[in-house]
């Protein structure tokens, strides 16, 4: 499995998932277990998200679910990925806000999106 990868993988790091859309949610959650990561938490709201995210954890997110609160957060944070519609004007602020490092756009893969949190994460 890790031949995939160009970075160390730390699976013992918990990830909180957080999207509105529950089939993105579980395919998420599956793309990430099959590659190794089992401590996965599923929020679909921003508010979820703040009330249950811990320092340690990783933030996957979606960029429709970023509010000012979730900013504040993230701006204070080096381990989240920010899921993002490609070629968007709010894509675009993101990437300035926090660095193209902590986008990844539509469409992506199941081995770019893996690679990336592993990146995030080394």
């Amino acid at each position: 499995m890790s031949d995939c990868y160009d970075v160390p993988m730390n699976l013992s790091i918990p990830i909180i998932i957080c999207d509105e859309n529950e089939e993105i949610r579980l395919l998420l959650k599956e793309i990430l277990t099959k590659h190794g990561y089992f401590h996965l938490v599923e929020t679909n709201s921003a508010e979820e998200m703040l009330q249950l995210v811990t320092r340690e954890q990783f933030i996957l997110i979606h960029q429709n679910l970023i509010d000012e609160r979730v900013k504040n957060v993230l701006s204070q944070r080096k381990n989240f990925l920010i899921i993002a519609q490609a070629d968007s004007n709010e894509t675009t602020t993101l990437s300035a806000n926090f660095g193209v490092r902590h986008i990844i756009s539509f469409p992506y893969t199941s081995k770019s999106l893996v690679a990336k949190i592993n990146e995030l994460m080394a």
